[in-house]
């Protein structure tokens, strides 16, 4: 089971959001030489990971833009952007589906093949364009796929939801025609829609009536720059599509009818449906004029489409949203208080206390250094004061980095001689 802790303030300190598993994890740091990194390329990273194991492989990339096709194809892969925001670390690619030659993966800026995969803090980007046509920024093949916090940038088919289950929490994702399609079995959940055209939110792809597979949309909100009544929540690719919103708010943009066909009759045999549609402000919207075929669901139907029944499949898979009950310093649940979990809470402290980057600077001198590691200790109650002794005064931008890294190589000398092994 994974549990994805909200990034929350606890303590007088904000603890980011991650994925936390029970697996043993290798980590392997992405960036500059200056920022520490072992690879400057995350397709490299990757390539590094064996194809057999029983380890998880977390590839920390450091903030900045990573022009290049990545694919993942090993099991247990983490994706984690090392910024304070998902916009400080961007995978980036321009090719489209026309790019010669043709391909499964339509071209995609990124693709998953691997299961149990994790991508935390991140962005996917397909900048080919507005008129681009077909242009993937992520193709999603693997089971147990889980996206936390991340944001999905691209105009048509920007996201590929393609076999598989695929959990998608916070995210954003933006588009005009079928940003988002494929017949992976998907549920969104806290995700931002943004429509910047005239076109179709979903398209998705059930083939049989007996396929599990659907998106879920729970919680959601849909809003974009598109004029007014331009976009539709979807539109039947198959014969059995399949796409339902629980809870979601939706922007006027939204056509009153809802829904739209295709060519043929896929829409007859296709399942859309809604419950508890509401505007912006939170109140329920007018669905009088949604299309004849399909479904207001009561809140016994929303039964079948919670989390839980959606993703289960014959393993009880279950990503869980929660918060720790008894709040650490061990931010990212290896079972020690070190040098990483400084790093942590530093992009945690500085999302939402400074306006210059310096995320850690807990006394606000305009510098990290002991006094803020000392401050770190003292929220957590925590006594590793041999780190103090070896933090050194450095101006913000760099000083992050140097702090970070000097503890957590002390903090891992008494245990560890692999500086990444955890």
């Amino acid at each position: 089971m994974y549990y994805l802790f909200r990034s929350m303030l606890l303590g007088g300190c904000v603890a980011l959001v991650f994925v936390c598993t029970a697996q043993s994890e290798i980590h392997i740091v992405v960036g500059t030489p200056e920022q520490g990194g072992q690879y400057t390329s995350v397709q490299a990273a990757v390539n590094a990971v064996p194809s057999t194991g029983t380890e998880r492989y977390v590839i920390d990339i450091m903030p900045g833009i990573y022009q290049e096709r990545v694919f993942v194809l090993p099991d247990k892969i983490t994706l984690r952007g090392m910024g304070v925001l998902p916009s400080d670390t961007k995978l980036t690619y321009f090719e489209t589906a026309s790019t010669p030659p043709n391909e499964s993966t339509v071209h995609a800026s990124t693709v998953i093949r691997g299961k149990d995969f994790i991508a935390e803090n991140l962005t996917f980007e397909n900048s080919a364009g507005k008129n681009a046509g077909q242009a993937l920024a992520i193709y999603v093949r693997g089971d147990r796929a889980v996206f936390n916090n991340c944001r999905f940038l691209g105009w048509q088919d920007t996201l590929r939801s393609e076999l598989g289950r695929h959990y998608f929490y916070d995210s954003y994702i933006e588009g005009s025609v079928d940003f988002i399609y494929g017949k992976g079995q998907a549920y969104f959940e806290n995700s931002t829609l943004f429509a910047k055209s005239s076109g179709y939110l979903t398209a998705q792809g059930r083939e049989q009536a007996n396929e599990s597979n659907g998106y879920v949309f729970k919680n959601s909100t849909i809003t974009g720059t598109a004029p007014n009544g331009s976009v539709y929540l979807g539109r039947p690719w198959q014969a059995y599509s399949r796409a339902v919103f629980i809870d979601s708010k939706m922007s006027p943009v939204i056509n009153p009818a809802g829904w739209s066909t295709w060519s043929g009759n896929n829409h007859l045999t296709s399942y859309f449906a809604e419950y508890n549609s509401m505007d912006l402000n939170g109140n329920p919207i007018n669905v009088s004029n949604r299309v004849s075929w399909s479904h207001q669901l009561t809140a016994a139907e929303i039964a079948q489409f919670s989390k839980e029944a959606w993703l289960a499949g014959s393993d009880g898979w279950n990503p869980v949203i929660g918060v720790p009950s008894d709040p650490s310093a061990d931010f990212d649940g290896d079972g020690m208080i070190d040098g990483r979990d400084f790093l942590i809470w530093q992009r945690g402290f500085g999302a939402t206390s400074q306006n210059d980057n310096s995320g850690g600077d807990a006394n606000f001198d305009g510098i990290v250094d002991s006094d803020d590691l000392a401050i770190w200790q003292g929220q957590y109650d925590n006594s590793e004061n041999i780190l103090s002794a070896f933090v050194v005064r450095v101006p913000e931008p760099f000083s992050w980095s140097i702090l970070g890294w000097t503890s957590l190589l002390l903090s891992s000398l008494p245990v560890r001689c692999d500086l990444f092994h955890r």
